[in-house]
């Protein structure tokens, strides 16, 4: 057993644990591998989510502190101070700010003495920018170009503000949800975001990004190269390769619900490319996994659409389907959901942005399709083709065993803690 001698403070806006949905998966692993792997002694400061219990924690965390969520009042204050009349900061980092929550983490940081602090995404940087202790900004994708990508799509059905808009009254959900309110949103969100986002890249040591471009573009405009990838990676043993699709004409889609780009994705499948596809094979149904499926997305439950919801393993899911779609229109950084659905041998037929930072064949690992039409055409081909489903889902799953394991994510930490010398002094 490796003896512990450094101390790594972990400060997250979710828990680790357990690892059910793309970002939780990421940071279950990274925490895993910085202790049991790399040897250091892992302390986790954490807010709740909905559904998150604890006393699940596993042994590789040496100790967990949740911290205080402020009121539903007080996050709106913060936002209306903070990212409305001040522009200081994003409203993602509004909504997670909290004066008891920082002091927490000060005196944690007084009593571990840790040799690295992480701050994961920017949710939570907040807390380390001004921390005497070597700072890693885990920002994991650029939220600015994401939010871009969202204000170029059609903002009707879109929910900019995820689950915090479900704890306000009915009444200013719906003002929140005109879409010129939206807009204007999105906008200053996304100027904030950039900004913060290069501030942030500034102050701490380190940043890591899931993509080697976003890494490449974040250096260029801050002009140094303190970014750096570590990439997300696929539990291969877990996720193991099988035939798939062996009980009916069932499409999936992974994700959680409440998260704009996957809402969107779901939808537009439904709505644009699904009737495509039932005109030539009316006997398929689109399994949706995931929760956090707002009432608005369940009206387009039907006898083709099924919100299977929250599960506990999603592999009895998705191997009775023949074919994973993921029709993303906005988003960025690496969609794990892909990732998993490929190591399991399930072909993927996916858009430009769904396929980013992933660099798979298209035709052999996988489709890209951007036109609802080829789209339809493209999953169409691959639950009446056996032999052309089963060697794409071959080829994809070696893909991943050779490109996405947490064995590449290690290296990174590796390199990344070998590099601490290097740094200029802190701030």
């Amino acid at each position: 057993m490796i003896k512990k001698q450094k101390t790594i403070l972990f400060v997250m806006p979710r828990l680790p644990y357990p690892a059910l949905s793309g970002r939780k998966t990421s940071l279950y692993h990274y925490c895993r591998i910085l202790s049991e792997e790399l040897g250091y002694r892992l302390v986790v400061a954490a807010f709740l989510e909905s559904g998150d219990d604890p006393s699940n924690m596993p042994n590789f965390i040496d100790r967990l502190i949740v911290l205080d969520k402020t009121s539903v009042v007080s996050k709106f204050m913060t936002i209306l101070k903070a990212s409305v009349f001040l522009k200081k900061w994003p409203m993602q980092v509004s909504l997670f700010w909290s004066k008891n929550a920082k002091k927490t983490i000060d005196n944690i940081i007084e009593e571990e003495k840790p040799d690295i602090v992480i701050g994961d995404m920017v949710r939570s940087t907040e807390y380390i920018k001004n921390v005497k202790v070597y700072r890693i900004a885990d920002l994991d994708d650029r939220i600015s170009l994401r939010y871009q990508r969202q204000l170029n799509t059609d903002l009707k059905g879109i929910n900019p503000y995820g689950a915090f808009l479900g704890s306000v009254p009915k009444l200013i959900q719906r003002i929140m949800l005109f879409n010129p309110i939206k807009k204007l949103v999105v906008k200053n969100e996304i100027n904030l975001l950039r900004r913060y986002e290069l501030q942030i890249g500034k102050i701490c040591e380190k940043t890591i990004f899931v993509a080697k471009e976003e890494v490449k573009q974040f250096n260029k405009e801050l002009g140094i190269n303190k970014a750096i990838a570590v990439p997300i990676g696929v539990d291969i043993d877990f996720f193991s390769y099988r035939k798939t699709g062996l009980s009916g004409n069932y499409i999936g889609f992974l994700g959680a619900m409440n998260v704009a780009h996957n809402d969107n994705a779901v939808r537009h499948f439904v709505l644009n490319i699904l009737p495509h596809i039932l005109k030539k094979q009316p006997d398929v149904k689109f399994l949706v996994i995931g929760g956090g499926v707002t009432d608005d997305l369940k009206k387009l439950s039907s006898n083709h659409v099924e919100f299977v919801g929250r599960v506990d393993d999603v592999r009895v899911y998705l191997q009775n389907c023949k074919v994973f779609v993921c029709p993303m229109k906005f988003g960025s950084g690496i969609k794990t959901k892909i990732l998993e659905a490929m190591s399991l041998g399930l072909p993927v037929v996916t858009t430009t942005i769904g396929a980013e930072n992933i660099d798979a064949i298209n035709g052999k690992d996988w489709i890209i399709a951007d036109e609802d039409d080829s789209f339809a055409e493209a999953v169409i081909s691959l639950i009446n083709d056996d032999k052309k489903r089963e060697s794409m889902g071959q080829s994809g799953s070696h893909f991943i065993k050779n490109n996405f394991t947490w064995d590449i994510a290690r290296e990174q930490f590796i390199k990344l803690f070998a590099d601490m010398s290097d740094t200029t002094k802190l701030i």
